[in-house]
Parts: structure tokens; C-alpha cells; sequence
């Protein structure tokens, strides 16, 4: 696999974390796709941590070839996402 959908990402990360009410916000940067992905089921979980499930379940589905197809994917609760989506409507 040389690319990976928004679909496929998306379904991906939905249904290995087991995500609750899922926002996804991502982009192609490059051949990559990066973003952010917004669930309650972060809420309580550090950022290595929703680091750490996110890249085993990318490597997990498309093995060691995932870091060439995603690029940076941050975890966001929707507490923390509206709170960043505030500050940045600020600037």
C-alpha cells in the first residue's frame, strides 16, 4: 500500500480504539495524512499514551510501513478541542 484513504484511516482508528463519537480532521501533506482526531475516549489518557495507542493500531493494521503513510496525528478530547479552537478564533 503506497497511500492510505481518509476513509480507511478514519474506519482504521474508529474501530481498533474503539472511539466514542469521533471527529476526524485531517489533511495530504504529501503522500501523508495528517491531523487531528477528537474523542471523548482520550479523556483521562496523556498525550504519550494517546500516542501510543494511535501508532500501534496504525502499525498494527498496516505494519511498519504506516510512519511512511501518517504523518502527525494529534488526539484531542472535545473539551480540549473547544478550548483550542477558542484560542485560536482569539488570534
Amino acid at each position: 500500500m503506497s497511500t492510505v484513504t481518509k476513509k480507511k484511516l478514519q474506519d482504521v482508528l474508529t474501530t481498533k480504539l474503539n472511539l466514542v463519537d469521533a471527529r476526524f480532521v485531517l489533511e495530504k501533506a504529501g503522500a501523508k495524512l495528517s491531523g487531528n482526531i477528537i474523542s471523548a475516549t482520550f479523556s483521562g489518557k496523556d498525550d504519550q499514551q494517546r500516542q501510543r495507542m494511535i501508532w500501534d493500531a496504525l502499525e498494527d493494521e498496516f505494519g511498519a510501513q504506516c510512519v511512511h503513510l501518517v504523518g502527525t496525528l494529534l488526539a484531542y478530547t472535545p473539551e480540549e478541542w473547544g478550548v483550542n479552537l477558542e484560542a485560536t478564533s482569539k488570534k
